[in-house]
């Protein structure tokens, strides 16, 4: 990319000698396309890009975040910099740059999908509808990744990504249903659209039920909610820096069904092979037949912690943020949903959580609702839909020891509350999840 060129040229020109400096850029073309009452409404197109650039010298650090289209000359950026980093305190964790035998080259040249394409999604979707109105977004993106630095580094990569997200609704239902896939044309808006329709179509009158002590089948998207809280707040190695994660390394945490791994390299994967400091990501085990193998590692927690880093850096969130695998699979298992749904006595299927809000991060306590698509399942067969309640459960403890009784045979990318894509998940059945009231408390 030319601007990308021409940027490092200027900066490797003007940064004095005895300066290690690191400069990052990121642009992206957003396309997105928003329906609601069964019409598209807005078509927008948004392409950004920005830079972030470290500085360090004398044993101090300073950061700049700007957007290209305002950041004037580069020249005066960078004497404000070096003129004012005196100031800063010493940074007694800075990690080093990445040495240029790390450089990546995965730059392509590919340009964002056509806004028909995503119209006709939108139309496939809604047609499976039939009389309830439907909304939500169907978008694509293309994002483009490079880093730079005084080592000699140089590195770049692209990535794509489409969403089609949705949602039926009668007058006392709704039903949604997400998918997401690297390329738009592939996205099946049909499947989605029926998902969609067959939720709402037998979720309509719910009852409320008594919280307590349910068995769970939990659909991908709550599956998602759980696994990405865990990652942030848990396998995030600057969760376990500042003393609140409670994961501990090949210690038996978790059921023995439970296997995640993060691979950039697999198959259809979304998001980028490099993480911020231009380091190719490596496929690494995370939880292994219920034991916890790795935390997501940046640099500077590799430092702090004394072990080797996972290349897990954020574009664009800091250091203060930490580290996150960005490509997680859940391993399926063998089940199938009907199987699941035949296995369970006395419990509640639950299509997605939402509003979820960490109590505790130590123990890993989660409050959050249910929504678009609950049923009560008695004696191996749904009985009747079920309205809102609040959990309050450790999602450590959901995935514990025995608590795991089935894994879903199919899988699919997943929304969540850090995101969409960042997670491909099957269906799981669990022994125990505590819900502890309705809506109004």
């Amino acid at each position: 990319m030319k601007i990308w060129d021409n940027l490092i040229d200027d900066v490797g020109k003007l940064i004095p000698a005895g300066v290690e400096c690191e400069i990052k850029m990121i642009n992206s073309t957003e396309s997105l396309t928003r329906f609601a009452n069964s019409h598209i409404h807005q078509n927008v197109e948004e392409e950004l890009t920005d830079i972030f650039l470290t500085f360090h010298v004398d044993g101090k650090t300073t950061n700049l975040n700007l957007n290209i289209t305002s950041m004037g000359s580069i020249e005066d950026i960078i004497k404000k910099a070096l003129s004012e980093i005196g100031n800063n305190p010493k940074d007694s964790t800075w990690p080093g740059l990445t040495s240029k035998e790390n450089s990546f080259n995965g730059y392509k040249d590919i340009s964002p999908d056509d806004p028909d394409t995503r119209a006709q999604k939108v139309k496939e979707f809604i047609e499976q509808g039939q009389t309830y109105n439907g909304a939500g977004y169907c978008s694509s993106n293309v994002s483009n990744v490079f880093v730079w630095n005084t080592n000699g580094l140089n590195s770049s990569d692209t990535a794509t990504s489409a969403f089609l997200d949705g949602i039926f609704r009668s007058e006392t239902s709704a039903g949604s249903s997400h998918i997401g896939n690297k390329i738009l044309s592939d996205i099946d808006a049909q499947k989605v659209g029926q998902e969609a329709f067959e939720i709402t179509k037998e979720s309509q009158n719910p009852e409320d039920i008594d919280p307590g002590v349910y068995e769970v089948i939990l659909g991908p998207d709550a599956v998602s909610t759980i696994l990405v809280f865990l990652s942030v707040y848990g396998f995030n190695a600057k969760s376990k820096v500042d003393g609140t994660s409670p994961i501990e390394i090949n210690v038996e945490q978790f059921d023995e069904k439970i296997n995640l791994e993060d691979d950039p390299h697999k198959k259809g994967a979304l998001n980028f092979k490099i993480d911020a400091s231009g380091a190719p990501k490596k496929k690494i085990e995370i939880i292994t037949n219920g034991i916890p193998k790795n935390y997501f590692h940046t640099r500077r927690t590799a430092n702090e912690l004394n072990q080797s880093n996972t290349f897990h850096e954020m574009f664009g969130w800091g250091d203060s943020f930490g580290g996150l695998g960005t490509n997680l699979y859940l391993k399926p298992g063998d089940v199938s949903k009907e199987e699941m749904i035949s296995n369970v006595k006395k419990g509640i299927y639950i299509n997605e959580f939402w509003y979820c809000r960490v109590l505790d991060p130590i123990t890993q306590v989660v409050t959050g609702l249910n929504r678009n698509g609950s049923y009560l399942i008695e004696n191996g067969k749904v009985t009747k839909p079920v309205g809102r309640l609040r959990f309050t459960q450790s999602f450590m403890s959901s995935l514990g020891q025995g608590n795991v009784l089935g894994v879903g045979s199919d899988s699919r990318f997943a929304d969540s509350e850090f995101g969409e894509g960042i997670l491909n998940v099957p269906m799981l059945h669990l022994k125990e999840f505590n819900f502890t009231g309705g809506v109004s408390g």
